[in-house]
Formats: C-alpha cells, sequence, structure tokens
C-alpha cells in the first residue's frame, strides 16, 4: 500500500499536535488565562463574584437526620477579558465547626473562546483533598485519624479543538493547612506538580468538542433552553451533563426574603446530572440562579457529597472567605 505525501504530512502534524499538548500541560492554565486580554482587562473587563456559607446534612437512606450551618464557605469567581473566560470556586471547612473535618477544594478554569459558548482552547487546575469515607463510622475513625499529613488529588490538563492532555498527581501536606490557606496551598500545589514527573498522564481525542466543569454548568445557566446537554472532560474523564430547568416560586421568595433579588424576580432550579461517559456512572446536583440577571452565578447549590452528607452552600454577602486570588494579572485582589 502507497503512502502519499498528503498523509506524510498529516502524520506528521497529528505528531506535532500531540507533542504540543503533552509538553504544555504544565503552565497552559497561565497562558491561557493571559491569550487576548492585553488591554481588554482595564478596558472591557468584567468580574462577578458570589460568597457561600456551607451547610451539613447527615442523611440515612437519604433521610435527613441532622444539620448544622456555617460548618465552611465557598466563593464563584467569573472574569472575561477579550475572548477569555476565567472561572474559579474554591471552598472548605472550618474544622473548629466542622467536629475536626479538615477539607477543602479548588478549581480554576481558563477558556478561549471562537464565540460565545463555542470554546477553542481551554486548561484548568484542580486541587482538593481526598477521603474515602463510605459510612458514618468511617467518617468517625477518619476525624480521630486526622492529624499528621493530608492526602490531596492535583489535576491539571489542557484542551483544543477536542484533544485533552491531562495529569493528575497525588500530593500530601501537614494537617495544619486547612481552608484559610487554601491560597498558599495551591501555590505549593503548582510546585510540587511543576516538579514531579507525571504520575499519570494522557492524551485524548473526542469526536465533539467538550470542554471544562465549570464553563459547562455556567453555560447551561445561560441558555434560555428548559434541558441542555453537553460534554466535558476532567481530571482525564469524559462526562455528559444534562440539564432541566423550571421557576421555583417558593425559593424566589426565599431569596428575595433575604434580599439577594427582587420580589419579582424569577429563580429557576436546574437539575443536572453529570454522566461519566465510560462507565455510566451518574452524580445528580441541583442550582438555583436568578435567570438573566448578574451576577450569573449560583444563589444556592447542593449535592450528595457522601452516601450519608448532603451539603448545601447557600449565597451570603458576609460569608468569610480566604483572600480571592483573580486569575488575569491586572486585576486587583479581593479581600
Amino acid at each position: 500500500m502507497s503512502i502519499t505525501r498528503r498523509q506524510i504530512l498529516a502524520a506528521a502534524g497529528s505528531a506535532l499536535v500531540s507533542g504540543i499538548l503533552r509538553a504544555n500541560v504544565q503552565g497552559n492554565l497561565e497562558r491561557v488565562l493571559n491569550a487576548n486580554t492585553a488591554g481588554e482587562v482595564n478596558r472591557n473587563g468584567q468580574i462577578e463574584i458570589r460568597k457561600y456559607v456551607a451547610n451539613a446534612t447527615v442523611t440515612l437512606f437519604s433521610i435527613p437526620l441532622v444539620s448544622k450551618s456555617g460548618v465552611g464557605s465557598g466563593y464563584a469567581v467569573v472574569e472575561q477579558a477579550g475572548r477569555t473566560v476565567a472561572i474559579q470556586f474554591g471552598a472548605g471547612s472550618w474544622p473548629e465547626s466542622a467536629r475536626g473535618l479538615n477539607r477543602l477544594g479548588f478549581i480554576q478554569e481558563g477558556v478561549i473562546e471562537e464565540r460565545p459558548g463555542s470554546p477553542a482552547e481551554c486548561a484548568w487546575l484542580a486541587f482538593m483533598t481526598t477521603s474515602q469515607e463510605k459510612n458514618l463510622e468511617q467518617a468517625k475513625k477518619a476525624l480521630e485519624a486526622s492529624s499528621g499529613m493530608i492526602p490531596y488529588s492535583a489535576s491539571q490538563g489542557y484542551g483544543r479543538n477536542g484533544s485533552f492532555a491531562s495529569r493528575v498527581d497525588r500530593l500530601e501536606f501537614p494537617s495544619h493547612y486547612t481552608w484559610r490557606d487554601v491560597n498558599p496551598l495551591v501555590e505549593k500545589a503548582r510546585q510540587t506538580m511543576t516538579g514531579n514527573a507525571p504520575e499519570q498522564q494522557d492524551e485524548t481525542d473526542y469526536a465533539d468538542r467538550p470542554a471544562t466543569f465549570l464553563y459547562m454548568v455556567r453555560k447551561a445557566m445561560l441558555d434560555a433552553r428548559p434541558r441542555t446537554t453537553g460534554s466535558l472532560v476532567f481530571n482525564r474523564k469524559e462526562f455528559q451533563l444534562d440539564t432541566q430547568k423550571e421557576p421555583d416560586a417558593s425559593a424566589a421568595a426565599h431569596f428575595a426574603g433575604k434580599e439577594l433579588v427582587s420580589p419579582s424576580s424569577v429563580v429557576t432550579r436546574m437539575n443536572a446530572v453529570l454522566t461519566r461517559v465510560s462507565t455510566g456512572e451518574k452524580t445528580p446536583f441541583r442550582l438555583w440562579y436568578e435567570a438573566g440577571a448578574a451576577p450569573a452565578l449560583p444563589l444556592r447549590f447542593e449535592y450528595q457529597a457522601k452516601p450519608f452528607l448532603r451539603l448545601t452552600f447557600e449565597a451570603d454577602a458576609k460569608a468569610v472567605t480566604p483572600p480571592i486570588q483573580f486569575a488575569f494579572t491586572t486585576s486587583k485582589e479581593a479581600a
């Protein structure tokens, strides 16, 4: 079988792109965040921020047993400059309010859009504590053994035109680091991941052009249709995000009472299901938002973090969080 010049060039081009993707997993988030933003941050830049108070409910067979408010906090930030969208979410527990439970997570994404809602290039960094508790007894033992080192999972990835390269690292840091220390922790994770040889790294091509998790959730919120479907990639896995939306009058009254929306506002409840494509495993979650309003961020979201634990994050402008590090280099820091 003869090989044409076109086939040779195509193979060479594919190999070149493959090499670029593998080499650029590290450092690509910073490059994406600073691409096409020169002069746009100060001229046309937009920043949306929302802070949250975290509440925990212990459940048994989905029946609530006990709830506690103020066990932690979180924040969501969306920045846009030119064609680049930066989204980050951070959340964690206050150990002194959560019976010693020390958990935190942070994810930051950068997306360059061809046009609104159509990503051409994306990158992410995710960093979170890991835990294997499947029931209350295991959770109790984890609390009793919470001193010493705490395991974390850290991942970073880069995608362009449907091709993704990503890696996952397992890290450990002393237990005295908590949600209050998320910024230095993330920086330590970046440095450690840069110095480590990749523990797991792969490159995958997809028929569609899936994006990143936070980006796709926000895209579904901005979509006026009652149902949406989209694809995304996270931690070396492909997922499908399906959403169903409907007005929630009781939630609208609740948030109007907290002066988060006006009495005439329409609050939408979005029931979402994240399905891992390879296994069919489903992760449902819900969020509430004011459609068509700014900031285009949830007023509340909840998910079943463990079989025995449901977490709810509710918007609260007075919520205490660590300082927010904005993505774009010319942006200021928020206290």
